[in-house]
Formats: structure tokens, C-alpha cells, sequence
């Protein structure tokens, strides 16, 4: 047989249903043989089970009714009785049966009524033939059939089911007496996490706080000689991606202290009461090994507010929240014991949950800045072969807003392009390629456009461009495409807002929504009409210009007021009536403040367009040419772009020494 046969029939036959049997016998085989290895009482279950199973069998041979000989009618046995052919009779009281052997030698057994009137008749019987009788009153048969009918299988089952919750409470096992237990992860004193706090770049800030943890756990005295008490809990609050989980580790790693570690959805089970009972079981086993460490990931989905769904009344998830707070409220600061969390969803956490005594502090793990990214870039990049034009620093600067996990996936996807591509070292080219990728997703290379429609993605992009810089945008970094990426046909990537940016002023807003509708006004006053490309630009304006109106009080007919629910994901339950305290009159009122924002701003894009309308054609012939604009060459495009700020915005310093004529826009 050739070698790819065998290797054929080798899959075949793991794939078998036999095979998988086998290996699962085995595989179970071996995790009894470790469990009674190491557990002597597992031992004792098993030789108890073993010993009833015999005398369980052996006893219920003794009570089955004996069948010596053949087989025979009561009649025939009269019979031979009148005939005078039995010569010894033997009487069996319990099982009503009467062996008879005759004088010719041959035994025959026949069962008889019960009834003692028609023994005395048999009885009466054999004694006229001249037989020999003998009663046998089988006493100890009754016993027997107790011992078998209802003690021995009792008791076979509960040393069956002993035996088997000791392989259950085996660590890993996951058996029934498993649903009840915790069943994260543990890591014992001393062991490490291989993370330190030289692992985790970007949020100085949360370190800092996170020290008097690891301070507290190593010297609790240090802090109690000074009256003071460290905190009960710590609550990490942050969008996705920014490192809690990896904090968290980080302060196991830095702590010499046990740490569990659980997510909060483990805590939910379909059986009543497992949730409380491992809340229960996780805290039972922390006071016992203190100095510890507890941390609970997207610990929202055990801790959301009670009587946030509608009609659910008290359900399972409440009742594992209710023994959460039971467990934290019941333990001092001198317990040695500290509890972690982890969230994203702040705004639907249990009041209760966030009082003093219970999650004392909470830590903001935001996405980092300039700086932070460019520390994040450093320690993920660390020992990946780099060319020596590669500038970190301006690669942190195309990436504003993005967390620790997509810079972490900039890295990553860079070097996997560079295997792609057969280099040996990563460029500045590939890494703004894989900042690209992160963002909008791969280049469409197979996805061909006209020349017109190759102009109106060009014409599109390069307004975004010419707007943004005339109205005095603060960004981090300029990049223009018309490669299509996902579902976007190009990207003004980096251009219309610096997210690094932590106030903005309504000029500031203001700003954004003019390079937001500038696509559409260029589009407006090249072709006469809009394109289904401005569909994402449309949706970014209108919720801007929405956000203005009901959150940030720019609106002057409305005035400085907050109107409806505060900026966040509405989940049910939670003051759903607000949203219906609304008049009718104040919600037009919204639409025409909207309205008339959006309006504005694509008026004052589209007098920038028209007043630097050259520059626009500029910046689009050029991505025609190059498909990709950015750095010095973009710079120099938009060099001759016309300063036009927005209305109660001064102008800014760097562009005030542009020249005031302006070129003609495009014919209407």
C-alpha cells in the first residue's frame, strides 16, 4: 500500500464511529485511573461498588425458585401419587412448589396452590402412596428478597453516585457536581501571568491607580498604619479593545497574590440557583488562599440593572447580581481580598454594584493619544524585523482613535504583508497599507470601475480635502484614496476631525460638518446632482448635527437644554418613558435645527468649493494619477487653498497669509 493510501485509511478509520468509541473509553479509562491514583476514598467507592454488584447477583440466584428435574403439571404428579410411583416428596412453603422423585429414579417438580386447604389434600395424598415428605420452610428467603428487592440496589446506587461525583469534583471533569462550582481560572500565588505592568503601554494613568492594589496586596500594613483602608473593588471601564483584560493580568502578574479570573456570562446557567451557587463557591475559595485577587470580565452581563426587562419579574440573572452584592458587602478591607471588573457598558451596571464599599473606584481605560499610540506601536513592534525608514510616530499619527487591540492588529497585519509580499523587512509603505486594512478592509483590486466613475469618487475625495483644509480642521494626518475598500468606493481617511482632540467648541463642530457635507456640495456643483457615495457622509452630518441640537445645547432656537435620553445604547426597562415626555412641537423644532445645520454647512462647503475650485481639480487629477495622495505631495496640492472660516470662527494663524483672489468654481 502507497504511503497517501495509508494515510487515507488512517483518517477513514479515525473517523469511524467504532474508533471514536474506542478513544472515548480509553480516554475515560484514563482519567478514572488518575482519579483513584490520587483519591483513596475514590478507591473505597469503587471496591464497595463492586462488592454489591456480586453479593447482589449471588443473593438473587438464591431467592430464584430451584428447577430440579423436568417440568410437570400438578395432575400428572396426582396421578403418579394414586399409581403409588413417588417414593420421597419435598415441600418448598415459599415458592409453592413441590419437587417429587419417583421409584423408577427419574425428579419431576410441579407448583401447588397456596391456598393450605389444597396443601392438606396433596399432603394427605403422598401419604396414602406411602411417600416420604418434607417441608421446607426456605426462613431465611424473605430476608433475602428484602436485601435484593430494596436494600442492595439503594445502596449500589448511592456508592455509584458518590463515586461518580468524586470523578466530577476532579478539576477539568465539568460533571454534575461541576454546575455549582466556580469554573474560571485560577492561578496560585507565585505562579505568575507572564504579564507585568512593562507589558501594558498607553494608560499611565490606569497603572497608576492599579499600584496601590499591587502595594496593598504585598504590604497591607503600610496602608493601615496610615488609617487608611485600600478598596473593595475596582471597576475597569473603557471601550473595546484598550487593554482591561490585559491590565487586570498585568496586576496578577505584578501581585504576589492567587488571582481567579471569570467572566461574568459563566455565572449564567439554565439552572435555577447555579449562578448564586458559584458566586457563592468563587468567594468561598478566595477567603480561603488571601491575599487575592478577584477579576470578573464584561462583568455587564451578570450586573445589569435589576428590573431591566419587562415582565421578567425576579429571574435568574437578578438572583446571581443579588449574592455578587451579598459577597462584596460581607467582607472587610483587612480580608486581603480585592475584586476586579471589567466593562464597557458602565451606563446599564447595578446602582448597587457602583456604591462605596463595593466597586470603590472606578478606572478609565480610554483609548490612548498620540503619545500612548506611539508606545503601543513600540511594544508590539518590538522584535519585528523594521525597515530603517520606518517612523513609528507618524504611523501613530494616521491611526487617531484606534485602541490598543487595532494598533496591535496594525503590527500583525503588516508583517503578515510583507511575508505576502516576500520582503524581509517592513516598510513605512506596508504599515500604512495594513492601517488601510484595519480600517476600511483589503483593496478591491479585482473591482473595476469606468472613468466616470473613477472622476466622481476622485471629484468626492478631493472636496473632503480642499473643504477641510480651507475652514481650518485640526487633524492628526491628510490621506486621500480612491481604492475601494469593503463597501467604500474611497476614503478621505484621517482628514475630518482629530479624534486625539478632548474639548471641541461649536467652531469646532461646526468645522466638521462643513468637511463632512463637502463630498456632496462637490458633487452638487460638478455634475448637478448627488451619487449614492454620499450616503455615509449624509449619516455622519445628520447625527452630528442631531447630537448639536439635543446633547450639546447649540442650538439657538431651542437653547441650552438636553433633550431625551443621554448619549448611549437605550436597553429595556430603563426609563423608556422619557422618550415619550417629548412634545410634538419640540421635535420638529429638532428637524428644523437639523435640517437647517446640515443646510448651513453644505452651503459653506460648497462656497469654499467654488471659491478654490482649481485646487479641487488639482487634488482629483492627481488621484487619478496615483490613486493614493498623502504627506508632502498632498501638502503641496492644497498649498493655494483660499482660508474660509465658519461663521463665529476666527481665522486661523497658519492660513492667514494665503492671498484673497479666488479662481472661478465650476460653471453652473
Amino acid at each position: 500500500m502507497s504511503q497517501p493510501q495509508k494515510k487515507k485509511s488512517v483518517i477513514e478509520e479515525r473517523q469511524s464511529t467504532s474508533y471514536k468509541v474506542r478513544e472515548g473509553l480509553r480516554t475515560f479509562g484514563n482519567r478514572v485511573l488518575k482519579i483513584l491514583l490520587k483519591d483513596p476514598l475514590a478507591w473505597f467507592l469503587l471496591v464497595a461498588a463492586i462488592a454489591l454488584i456480586i453479593t447482589f447477583f449471588t443473593l438473587l440466584g438464591q431467592i430464584q425458585p430451584s428447577s430440579p428435574g423436568r417440568a410437570a403439571t400438578l395432575s400428572e404428579v396426582t396421578k403418579l401419587a394414586q399409581d403409588k410411583q413417588i417414593r420421597t416428596v419435598l415441600l418448598l412453603d415459599q415458592d409453592n412448589r413441590v419437587i417429587v422423585r419417583t421409584r423408577r429414579g427419574e425428579t419431576i417438580w410441579a407448583a401447588y396452590p397456596s391456598a393450605g386447604a389444597n396443601t392438606g389434600q396433596l399432603l394427605s395424598r403422598f401419604q396414602q402412596a406411602g411417600a416420604t415428605v418434607a417441608v421446607d420452610q426456605q426462613a431465611d428467603i424473605p430476608t433475602k428478597k428484602i436485601l435484593v428487592q430494596f436494600l442492595l440496589p439503594i445502596l449500589l446506587l448511592v456508592t455509584l453516585f458518590a463515586f461518580f461525583m468524586r470523578l466530577s469534583d476532579d478539576e477539568g471533569a465539568g460533571g454534575i457536581a461541576s454546575f455549582s462550582k466556580f469554573t474560571g481560572r485560577r492561578r496560585k500565588k507565585g505562579e505568575g501571568s507572564g504579564v507585568t505592568f512593562g507589558d501594558v503601554a498607553g494608560n499611565p494613568e490606569a497603572l497608576a491607580e492599579l499600584k496601590e492594589i499591587r502595594d496593598y496586596l504585598a504590604d497591607p500594613t503600610k496602608y493601615s498604619s496610615m488609617g487608611a483602608s485600600a478598596p473593595k473593588g475596582v471597576l475597569l471601564v473603557g471601550p473595546p479593545g484598550t487593554g482591561k483584560t490585559l491590565i487586570a493580568r498585568a496586576v496578577a502578574g505584578e501581585a504576589n497574590a492567587n488571582f481567579f479570573s471569570m467572566s461574568g456570562s459563566d455565572f449564567v446557567e439554565s439552572l435555577v440557583g447555579v449562578g448564586a451557587a458559584r458566586v457563592r463557591d468563587l468567594f468561598a475559595q478566595a477567603r480561603k488562599v488571601a491575599p487575592t485577587i478577584i477579576f470578573i470580565d464584561e462583568l455587564d452581563a451578570a450586573g445589569r440593572k435589576r428590573g431591566a426587562g419587562i415582565g421578567q419579574g425576579n429571574d435568574e440573572r437578578e438572583q446571581t447580581l443579588n449574592q455578587i452584592l451579598v459577597e462584596m458587602d460581607g467582607f472587610g478591607g483587612d480580608a486581603g481580598l480585592v475584586v476586579m471588573g471589567a466593562t464597557n457598558r458602565p451606563d446599564i451596571l447595578d446602582d448597587a454594584l457602583l456604591r462605596p464599599g463595593r466597586f470603590d473606584r472606578q478606572v478609565t481605560v480610554d483609548v490612548p493619544d498620540v503619545h500612548g499610540r506611539y508606545e503601543i506601536l513600540g511594544l508590539h513592534g518590538k522584535g519585528k524585523p523594521f525597515d530603517q525608514d520606518v517612523d513609528l510616530r507618524e504611523i501613530a499619527k494616521l491611526c487617531p482613535g484606534f485602541s490598543g487591540a487595532e494598533l496591535a492588529n496594525v503590527i500583525n497585519e503588516a508583517a503578515l504583508l510583507t511575508v505576502r509580499e516576500g520582503h524581509e523587512l517592513i516598510d513605512q509603505a506596508t504599515l500604512e497599507e495594513a492601517i488601510d486594512r484595519v480600517v476600511a478592509g483589503p483593496a478591491k483590486k479585482t473591482h473595476i470601475l469606468t472613468p466616470d466613475e473613477r472622476w466622481v469618487i476622485a471629484i468626492h475625495e478631493a472636496c473632503h480635502a480642499v473643504v477641510t483644509r480651507s475652514v481650518g480642521q485640526t487633524i492628526s494626518a491628510q490621506k486621500l484614496s480612491i481604492v475601494a475598500r469593503g463597501r467604500t468606493l474611497g476614503t478621505a481617511a484621517h482628514m475630518l476631525t482629530d479624534k486625539d482632540q478632548t474639548v471641541r467648541q461649536e467652531p469646532d463642530l461646526l468645522r466638521e460638518l462643513a468637511s463632512v457635507m463637502a463630498g456632496a456640495a462637490g458633487e452638487k456643483l460638478e455634475f448637478g446632482c448627488l451619487s449614492t457615495g454620499v450616503h455615509d457622509d449624509l449619516h455622519a452630518a445628520t447625527a452630528l448635527a442631531r447630537a448639536m441640537v439635543t446633547a450639546y445645547g447649540m442650538s439657538e432656537e431651542l437653547g441650552p437644554v438636553t433633550i431625551g435620553e443621554k448619549q448611549g445604547e437605550v436597553f429595556l426597562g430603563n426609563s423608556l418613558q422619557d422618550l415619550g415626555q417629548i412634545s410634538p412641537d419640540t421635535l420638529n423644532t429638532i428637524d428644523r435645527e437639523v435640517e437647517r445645520l446640515v443646510g448651513d454647512a453644505m452651503a459653506h462647503a460648497a462656497a469654499v468649493l467654488k471659491s478654490n475650485w482649481e485646487s479641487v481639480v488639482e487634488v482629483a487629477e492627481g488621484l487619478l494619477e496615483h490613486e493614493t495622495l498623502s504627506g508632502v505631495a498632498l501638502d503641496a496640492l492644497l498649498s493655494t487653498v483660499h482660508p474660509m472660516p465658519v461663521a463665529g470662527d476666527a481665522l486661523p494663524p497658519h492660513q492667514g497669509s494665503h492671498a484673497t483672489d479666488a479662481p472661478s468654481g465650476p460653471s453652473e
